[in-house]
């Protein structure tokens, strides 16, 4: 069974979940006797070892990073991709990374992979929402199955779109296990005064991220802890007016790049993980952090209820006292503490690539 993974993803972005995803998926399939996987990755600087993995199994067509993340890169890679596809044949699967199907690619059926429809939720959140609407209008009703990485992702779905549930399938992302460091444990203490509370990941407006600064400075907790910010980018223009208007600006640290390891010494270190997104498909930071031991609150709102069960403790997103009460209550509840910490490395310990892998390659073989 030939299957083939093409640019768009990782055209868009050098990390992130998809791209993980993608990765898992093809290391799975490296090890299955009848499977053999091709990516178009073209110009990549991707942080994923894809040219790691057997050269008999994977097929990896990629170039060096001669050009940043973003729409130049994808244009350069999707005609570089239209032109190479032509020779490599009729594929058994066609998975693509994205909402767009590459025209030129001939192949027995296409699978697609939803991850969520936050775009549908808050078009006026996202400048490109007609953009990323018209693909997925385009796209979801010709394909020949779709995977949601969650019951509440597959609902989303089937109520924005007019497909037929019976080419639907939940299969959940697995979980890699961050590497531990001390040497990025020392970095990270002679980063910060005190001990912090941690957020992780893009900060869209969707993301609320807002909401635990105004929840941070509303309980007073500024003033005995720090608000640690990984990834994402640096802080905007806006974002820091907002911290200098709570007087937070000597207590909100952000690391706007960061490593594997500095992200599992953060989780591991942190009194509490804050996961305040109006809205996810999937949301991978809370398991990562409950698998290492870091006690999570987390909006009750889409999947996150779903993938994180009864571990983290919970609160309203629309409501700002219940984001404040339970922020409280998550720093002071210490008998709560012990069995959130408890709870969430079992949550996490359900979740694996191979499972994923297993899945996936399951609804594969019944697509043909």
């Amino acid at each position: 069974m030939r299957i083939l993974y093409d640019h768009q993803v990782f055209s868009l972005q050098n990390a992130g979940g998809a791209s993980r995803y993608f990765y898992e998926l093809m290391k799975y399939l490296a090890g299955v006797p009848d499977a053999q996987t091709e990516l178009l990755l073209g110009i990549s600087g991707t942080v994923y070892p894809f040219r790691r993995l057997p050269a008999s199994k994977a097929k990896v067509m990629a170039f060096g990073e001669s050009l940043p993340p973003g729409t130049l890169r994808y244009l350069v890679n999707e005609a570089w991709s239209n032109l190479r596809v032509p020779f490599l044949g009729k594929m058994d699967i066609y998975h693509p990374t994205a909402y767009l199907r590459m025209p030129m690619v001939r192949a027995r059926r296409v699978v697609a992979t939803h991850h969520d429809c936050t775009h549908e939720r808050y078009p006026e959140l996202f400048p490109d929402v007609k953009k990323v609407l018209w693909a997925r209008q385009w796209m979801l009703p010709r394909v020949d199955a779709i995977i949601c990485v969650s019951e509440s992702c597959r609902q989303d779905l089937l109520q924005f779109y007019n497909l037929d549930p019976a080419k639907t399938r939940v299969i959940r992302h697995g979980l890699s296990p961050l590497p531990r460091s001390a040497q990025a444990a020392a970095n990270l203490r002679g980063r910060l005064r005190r001990d912090y509370v941690l957020y992780v990941g893009m900060r869209a407006a969707f993301k609320n991220f807002a909401g635990l600064l105004k929840a941070f400075h509303e309980t007073k907790l500024h003033r005995s802890l720090d608000l640690l910010v990984l990834g994402g980018g640096p802080l905007t223009a806006q974002e820091k007016a907002l911290i200098a208007s709570l007087e937070m600006s000597d207590c909100v640290t952000c690391l706007p790049i960061i490593s594997d390891e500095l992200l599992a010494e953060a989780y591991a270190g942190a009194k509490l993980f804050v996961y305040p997104s109006l809205n996810e498909g999937f949301g991978f930071p809370p398991l990562e952090a409950m698998s290492l031991g870091c006690p999570v609150l987390a909006s009750r709102v889409s999947s996150i209820p779903e993938v994180c069960q009864d571990a983290p403790f919970y609160f309203d997103p629309a409501d700002q006292d219940s984001f404040n009460r339970e922020l409280v209550r998550a720093m002071s509840d210490q008998d709560a503490r012990k069995r959130v910490i408890k709870r969430g490395r079992e949550v996490a310990a359900q979740y694996s690539w191979e499972k994923c892998g297993q899945e996936t390659l399951a609804l594969y073989r019944a697509c043909q």
